[in-house]
């Protein structure tokens, strides 16, 4: 199931031994020492700060929303619209944002049915860590997730707690 969540998250782009390579580092997470600093972890701790360091450039992360914005709009060749806000100038919340950003994404790409913003988390920051993948496949992302115990969810039906990041 691991080799199929990872191969899901990175949009099945990966040469088979990219993937095989990456879903081995993200199996080994107990053994690598980038990870040794977490304290007494869950093996599902592990995985799910594995699959956050590994993965790294397909997350978008900040701290900002308005930041995640900009990394997730430069995964695409043809910029996304700006940042939004209200009329009255306030910025867009970040539920706001995903109800928001969500349309955009399903417009995007052909195959698949266009795209879907997945939230993955992470027990060392504050931090948002961001990921695109292909709409038709984040049902089953979550899914896999669910059944590994790990947190990633829709950024359109998120329940991680967010603190509103502006």
């Amino acid at each position: 199931m691991l080799r199929e969540l990872v191969d899901l998250l990175t949009c099945r782009e990966l040469e088979p031994e990219e993937l095989q390579s990456l879903v081995a580092a993200v199996d080994g997470a107990a053994e690598d020492p980038d990870l040794d600093w977490i304290e007494d972890p869950s093996p599902e701790e592990l995985i799910q700060n594995a699959l956050v360091f590994k993965l790294a450039e397909h997350i978008a992360v900040g701290d900002k929303i308005d930041e995640v914005h900009e990394q997730i709009s430069d995964f695409f060749a043809e910029p996304l619209a700006d940042f939004p806000r209200h009329a009255d100038g306030r910025w867009f919340l970040p539920d706001e944002y995903f109800a928001w950003l969500d349309p955009l994404l399903a417009e995007r790409g052909a195959d698949g049915g266009g795209y879907e913003l997945l939230l993955l988390e992470d027990t060392f920051s504050d931090n948002l860590h961001a990921l695109l993948v292909w709409r038709d496949d984040s049902a089953r992302v979550v899914e896999i997730a669910t059944a590994l115990a790990l947190r990633i969810e829709r950024s359109t039906q998120r329940s991680l707690g967010l603190r509103p990041i502006m």
